[in-house]
């Protein structure tokens, strides 16, 4: 029998919507579909050139992305996690191995491809306990793959995208001009209030050019550093610390930087990683980083430390 031709990236994306809706149905867990299919149309990039004197609206470009993220209620993550691997889910990393956020688990199915489950989104300050119940109160429900889907709604989809263009390009980013500088000023309002609510408005400012107004906030380095594209390595590790918004997560921000990662190593090998490898990867990493020996990483540490005390002196009254 012939092989079937491959599932194009559009369509097994929604695909992959629509399962992960119906494994979560199954299992009782919360979850919101964000980005790619499951963003509203008049929030996706207007394709260029239109012909001259032609008035028909210019066609919005199709959203494509690699994978199919949802948003997950903390409190549902381990049964949704359960459900997954019961279905032919493998999970590829784990919070801490996409960066000092810990913000979300790739998951890839060998039909269905990746997934991406969140259970909070960068920038957002709040509590992820909490910031899900915002976002789940004003929640719309949407067809992707004729199945039924929770999604945020559009004012919280348009904070989606700005926090994700924040880390992408900023200002410059495709996304800015749909969700914000065509929105109109109440529109633009309402996105302010509901990221005044999740404490995300640095983060949103870094996407609409107004991220000098918050130089006060712990947050301001992170957001002016993911925004140049040769940020210092250091410099972005002392942004991550201090913008952690509690003990437990700066403690992490600071062993990230040291911390082993064998789901990132697996995924560049495509199969388990062993031991030794996994130590030379690391090796590898932290030399290419600066820390690649005790002595350094001891140096590091007096520097951040030393970075920190004089931010926040300068800060003081």
């Amino acid at each position: 029998m012939a092989d079937l031709p491959p599932i194009p990236l559009m369509m097994r994306t929604r695909l992959a919507h629509a399962t992960l809706q119906a494994v979560a149905d199954e299992c009782g867990a919360d979850i919101l579909h964000i980005k790619g299919a499951a963003v509203d149309a008049s929030l996706s990039p207007q394709r260029e050139g239109s012909p001259a004197g032609d008035n028909v609206e210019k066609r919005r470009l199709p959203r494509l992305s690699a994978d199919a993220d949802i948003l997950v209620r903390p409190a549902h993550l381990r049964r949704l996690e359960t459900a997954l691997n019961r279905y032919g889910w493998q999970r590829k990393t784990r919070l801490y191995s996409g960066g000092a956020v810990e913000h979300s688990v790739d998951w890839w199915h060998p039909e269905l491809g990746s997934a991406d489950v969140h259970i909070r989104f960068p920038g957002i300050q709040l509590s992820a306990d909490l910031a899900f119940a915002e976002f789940w109160r004003e929640r719309r429900s949407i067809h992707i793959a004729h199945r039924p889907c929770k999604v945020p709604s559009l004012d919280a989809q348009r904070l989606v995208l700005l926090l994700h263009a924040a880390r992408n390009g900023g200002a410059q980013s495709p996304d800015v001009a749909p969700s914000w500088t065509n929105a109109t000023t109440m529109e633009q309002g309402r996105v302010r209030e509901l990221a005044a609510t999740l404490r995300a408005e640095v983060a949103l400012a870094g996407a609409t050019g107004h991220l000098d107004d918050y130089s006060d906030r712990p947050e301001y380095d992170l957001w002016r550093l993911l925004g140049l594209p040769d940020a210092d390595v250091f410099d972005l590790w002392v942004a991550m610390v201090r913008a952690a918004p509690t003990t437990l997560a700066r403690a992490r921000a600071i062993l990230y930087a040291v911390r082993i990662k064998a789901e990132r190593v697996e995924l560049g090998l495509e199969r388990r990683a062993t031991t030794i490898k996994v130590l030379r990867v690391q090796g590898s990493r932290l030399r290419r980083a600066g820390v690649g020996t005790l002595s350094v990483g001891v140096r590091w540490t007096t520097r951040l430390v030393a970075r920190l005390r004089t931010r926040n002196h300068r800060a003081s009254p």
